[in-house]
């Protein structure tokens, strides 16, 4: 990802404090640029969230309606002369209410676990840095590009030894 200067446009990582071309403080640009990442991150996260609950409720919901269904026929077959069929029935739907409800429950738990989640971090806690490494690394380090105010520190130094 890369973020461009407010000032001159130049392409910089984010990563970057100021900018290469033009010497612009890049911290404030970064900070917004992560923040704004971070929030789009975690409102797919709670919609994703919000998601899986609507559809545990709905098989829940389900379940238990049919549960109601067979408990309804079994108070009114035993209270009443009903067909004999009635409490096989009954014992089915209840048991199939049960299932349902119980798979809405699963289900969700499946999906929960199934999506990576961070745990929230107090506000006041920061990152801790990567321990230093003591490896050298594979490819060879990049030269830095010179910052803008350092051929205008040669100048001055210029200046300063002509006048002597």
């Amino acid at each position: 990802m890369t973020i461009h200067c407010p000032s001159c446009g130049h392409e910089s990582s984010p990563d970057q404090k100021f900018c290469r071309k033009c010497g612009f403080n890049l911290e404030p640009i970064s900070k917004l640029v992560s923040a704004g990442a971070d929030s789009g991150a975690e409102s797919d996260r709670v919609e994703n969230d919000r998601t899986i609950l609507r559809r545990m409720y709905r098989w829940m919901m389900w379940g238990f309606l049919v549960m109601l269904i067979g408990v309804v026929l079994l108070v009114s077959g035993k209270a009443f002369d009903l067909p004999k069929f009635l409490g096989p029935l009954s014992s089915f739907l209840l048991i199939g209410g049960a299932a349902t409800a119980g798979y809405g429950l699963l289900a969700a738990l499946r999906d929960g676990i199934s999506s990576p989640k961070k745990l929230p971090r107090a506000p006041g806690n920061k990152e801790l840095p990567p321990p230093p490494t003591t490896e050298l690394p594979e490819q060879p380090v990049p030269i830095p590009i010179p910052s803008v105010t350092e051929r205008t520190t040669q100048l001055i130094g210029e200046q300063s030894n002509e006048r002597s």
